[in-house]
């Protein structure tokens, strides 16, 4: 049931996710570079923390969205640009989005790294 439940969740991210007509293209930038930045993030805390899928995902969302932030920071101070309320929006949607669809295909994977023996086993985990 757990895994049907995670199945669903995946199905409606992937149709709820912006598509190409419903913003201009920058919006699509800045949710697309995010969601690498959240996944990035949500796989380091998986990984290197004890944080449950909540934490991780919320640290995911936070680390992901930062370096839109400094981008929309930075284009505050050059003339003619402004910060844009609605590329953050897009930054903190596109970090959350990657964050969840991070923990979920990495609930189900495993990965492990023997340095001495310079090998990477990875696991695909599936519960009945």
């Amino acid at each position: 049931m757990e895994n049907t439940i995670k199945t669903l969740l995946i199905l409606i991210l992937l149709f709820i996710l912006p598509c190409p007509y419903a913003f201009a293209n920058d919006k699509l930038e800045h949710f697309g570079i995010s969601s690498i930045f959240g996944a990035v993030s949500e796989t380091y805390f998986h990984y290197k923390t004890d944080y449950e899928a909540g934490g991780r995902i919320i640290g995911g969302t936070i680390f992901g969205t930062i370096p839109g932030l400094v981008k929309e920071i930075i284009d505050s101070t050059q003339e003619d640009n402004c910060f844009s309320g609605k590329d953050m929006a897009a930054n903190i949607a596109g970090a959350f989005a990657g964050s969840v669809i991070a923990n979920l295909i990495n609930t189900e994977i495993e990965i492990h790294l023997d340095k001495r023996k310079h090998r990477a086993t990875i696991s695909f985990l599936y519960r009945f």
